[in-house]
């Protein structure tokens, strides 16, 4: 909500094989954004490129898939377009990736594996 105060979110740990719900088809994609392992519980925020941040977010979770972990924050279902995204640590400064959803798929970037990860 516009105005509300923030509150903190407790950090889920690895999510079990086939627990991501995607809702995607005509009116939208879906966004998986890999990341290195030491940004485990960091946050991912997400814009429309060119947009305002306006604090939408998902955390980087370990992934169990295929007898692998890998570290990713998921946006299950996005309207079709281009979007940036960025660390909201330290006030979201950092370095901002480029990605494209498209109706029906799901897209895929990846974070910087030199982003440092969240303050201790």
């Amino acid at each position: 909500m516009p105005g509300a105060a923030p509150h903190p979110e407790a950090v889920a740990g690895p999510s079990p094989a086939a627990s991501v719900v995607l809702d995607i088809g005509p009116h939208a994609g879906a966004l998986v954004v890999h990341a290195p392992a030491h940004l485990a519980g960091a946050e991912i925020e997400l814009r429309p490129a060119g947009g305002a941040w306006e604090g939408v977010h998902t955390a980087v979770r370990p992934r169990h898939a295929g007898g692998r972990v890998l570290h990713a924050g998921v946006f299950g279902s996005l309207p079709a377009g281009p979007y940036e995204l960025r660390l909201r640590a330290g006030g979201g400064s950092g370095p901002v990736t480029g990605a494209r959803v498209v109706a029906g798929t799901v897209a895929q970037a990846a974070l910087d594996p030199g982003v440092p990860g969240p303050p201790a």
